[in-house]
């Protein structure tokens, strides 16, 4: 059962260029340099699934041309990830019908801290009008099942936080993170397809950075790897130009088989 993977966004909380019109060592000529915040979305001919909510979900959705969701997954509540949330109203107006979310435990306590009107029943005056977003919340078992869809979950380590790691498949999606537990990366095992968290070239405290991920890839080998969620200091062709045999920079728009 193959999967389509189409890259939504591939750049940092900042996106590129970053308010202030900064590129950074981006080339603004390019336009693969110009990201919006880190999302994807997955399909193939039974399922539609979105990882993230970001702030420019708005956008994303409409540069897709997604109308229909079976399930939401998040990785985290950073801002960058969840504070598109409100825009999966217009989903369920399309839809007719409220849309799963997948993530942690954790997450879920937070995203109903914040933004508990998301899984709060539709009032019986509102005759099926989605006047709010709603959302189901589902805690992500270690393996769930979505429409014949093999789906594993797993903690990763993003610095003074925690992030969750999804494997669809043979295909798995593993940004916001800087180590691994030594389960969780047995999970990365035999991949089709990798993508992955590299914020930039130099080591930081809360994200991979180039060095770390050329690391895991040549640890995991999996068939084909992509780089996501890069800030303003890495330029598209430059990265491109440093990067082994069957691994390449992400770009808005990007869209993988696998």
């Amino acid at each position: 059962m193959n999967l389509s993977v189409q890259i939504l966004g591939c750049g940092s909380s900042s996106g590129v260029p970053a308010v202030g019109n900064n590129w950074g060592a981006c080339n603004p000529n390019n336009p693969r340099n110009r990201r919006l915040r880190s999302s994807i979305y997955v399909k193939n001919d039974k399922t539609n699934i979105l990882i993230d909510a970001t702030p420019d979900l708005r956008q994303q959705l409409l540069n897709a041309n997604i109308t229909n969701l079976d399930a939401v997954f998040i990785t985290h509540t950073h801002a960058d990830h969840i504070n598109g949330i409100d825009d999966f109203r217009f989903l369920n107006v399309l839809m007719k019908k409220h849309i799963s979310l997948y993530a942690s435990e954790k997450s879920i306590i937070d995203i109903g801290k914040r933004f508990s009107y998301v899984f709060d029943e539709l009032s019986p005056e509102a005759n099926g009008f989605y006047y709010k977003p709603c959302l189901i919340p589902n805690i992500a078992k270690k393996e769930f099942v979505i429409n014949g869809l093999r789906v594993f979950s797993f903690p990763q380590n993003h610095g003074f936080s925690e992030s969750t790691g999804f494997r669809i498949n043979n295909m798995a999606y593993c940004t916001d993170v800087i180590d691994f537990s030594k389960e969780s990366f047995e999970l990365l095992h035999g991949l089709d397809l990798l993508i992955i968290d590299c914020l930039r070239f130099k080591p930081h405290k809360t994200h991979a950075h180039l060095d770390k991920v050329l690391m895991w890839i040549d640890e995991l080998k999996p068939k084909k790897s992509v780089l996501t969620h890069m800030n303003y200091d890495v330029d598209y062709d430059h990265i491109n130009s440093l990067l082994p045999p069957n691994c390449e920079a992400a770009f808005d728009g990007l869209i993988l088989e696998c």
